[in-house]
């Protein structure tokens, strides 16, 4: 009789795991059917500590967690940025200008991919209020007090620090360079402005800055400063990887008045940077299915 209590508890055992598996392969089944998949793939996006960063990578990450990847998001500097797309750390990265970091671009040529444009026309340079002056980098030549003798910058392995220097040298300019953050640098320049102070800092667009303030970017005579575009960064690795992914980012576009008004949302309006992702994703779906389909 025992023997027999253990056959049916057994057998009954067998019964119900059988069910709960049927039930689980119907999940999954159904969530492959709404393109919920998921892989034990892993996509990890660089970030240097850029605004203009935030709208593609919380985009790309939303398109990509759809299709099933969990995502990483690695921060550090530029010089990392570069460093990590080479040996495969970070696999896409939407940070690189090619102007303002050609040093960069011609140090680390083939070790990794160039993704699409995301924008380009995006003046970039050195910026003071409307109501200095100057209009041209060359006037500040012998008159540096119009801008307090000093230009603050921010993180000193940046671009545009670097260009910095070879825009000063350029010009024989008697220049104080501050670096620091973008954070440091912005309150310096909202402090200054409020008191109507001059100040001489790096300006660029997309950026809330020109939203927010009276600004001009100083024309540069020497040809140094001028436009640029704002490009994805791809290892070589990454294709074979997630083919979906790369074809997205080796297509994505999204205007510099799109990003602006991301950030101005965001930073001023204080709208969630993941909602305001999905609202863009929304907007532009027929786009993004193009991407990730197109060769």
């Amino acid at each position: 009789m025992k023997k027999l209590t253990l056959i049916l508890f057994l057998t009954i055992g067998a019964i119900l795991l059988g069910a709960c598996g049927a039930e689980e392969n119907d999940e999954d089944n159904k969530g492959a059917e709404n393109g919920d998949t998921k892989n034990d793939t892993v996509i990890t996006i660089g970030n240097a500590p850029y605004d203009y960063e935030t709208p593609p990578i919380e985009i790309t990450k939303l398109i990509a967690e759809e299709h099933g990847y969990e995502v990483e998001v690695m921060e550090g500097d530029v010089a990392f940025m570069f460093l990590s797309l080479t040996q495969n750390d970070v696999d896409i990265w939407p940070g690189i200008w090619p102007e303002i970091h050609r040093t960069y671009l011609d140090k680390f040529e083939g070790e990794f991919e160039m993704g699409a444009t995301i924008y380009d026309e995006a003046p970039t340079g050195w910026a003071v209020p409307t109501y200095v002056e100057a209009d041209t980098i060359g006037e500040l030549v012998g008159n540096e007090d119009m801008v307090n003798g000093k230009l603050v910058g921010f993180e000193p392995g940046s671009g545009m620090m670097l260009t910095t220097e070879e825009v000063v040298e350029a010009h024989g300019l008697d220049l104080e360079v501050v670096s620091g953050t973008m954070a440091s640098m912005m309150a310096e320049v909202d402090y200054a402005i409020s008191q109507e102070e001059p100040i001489l800092f790096l300006g660029w667009r997309p950026h809330t800055m020109f939203r927010n303030y009276d600004l001009k970017i100083l024309e540069d005579e020497k040809g140094i400063w001028g436009v640029d575009s704002q490009a994805w960064g791809v290892s070589n690795d990454f294709q074979d990887k997630a083919p979906e992914i790369y074809n997205f980012v080796t297509n994505f576009e999204m205007s510099i008045e799109e990003v602006e008004k991301y950030l101005y949302n965001n930073q001023d309006e204080g709208k969630d940077v993941e909602e305001l992702a999905q609202q863009w994703i929304d907007d532009n779906r027929s786009d993004i299915d193009a991407w990730l389909e197109a060769e």
